[in-house]
């Protein structure tokens, strides 16, 4: 059985950001909630997304843990049709929002990588 990978410090990660750095603002969101980010320092690349959804935002590596690929393929659109699961565009796995777990699709039973960060004066900003 997997259990959840542990929270993804984003300037612990060679290209990250240091703790503090600005990954979006509330405001600057779509509708739909969800907003992929790229980090970039030199060659590295970090890259997460944010979905907000219910009242709640949620931050994970943007990392499909099957195919190793980003969820999305062109767009900030990270939720099915039914908008009640996070889904990788590359193979349709299923995940929830609330914890990354995979619940349908060949990584089924693992986890998105949940990023450290907290909810300051409208902002989401690494920690």
């Amino acid at each position: 059985m997997h259990k959840p990978p542990p929270l993804l410090r984003l300037g612990d990660v060679p290209g990250g950001p240091e703790a503090g750095t600005l990954i979006a603002r509330l405001a600057d969101l779509p509708t739909h909630g969800g907003k992929d980010v790229l980090f970039k320092k030199d060659e590295l690349r970090v890259n997460v997304f944010v979905q907000r959804w219910q009242n709640d935002v949620f931050v994970y590596e943007n990392c499909c843990p099957h195919a190793h690929t980003p969820l999305n393929l062109a767009n900030d659109r990270f939720l099915n049709l039914s908008e009640n699961a996070l889904i990788c565009r590359t193979h349709g796995a299923l995940f929830t929002i609330e914890d990354g777990k995979c619940i349908g699709g060949p990584c089924q039973g693992q986890y998105l990588r949940a990023v450290d960060f907290e909810v300051k004066s409208g902002a989401i900003y690494s920690k």
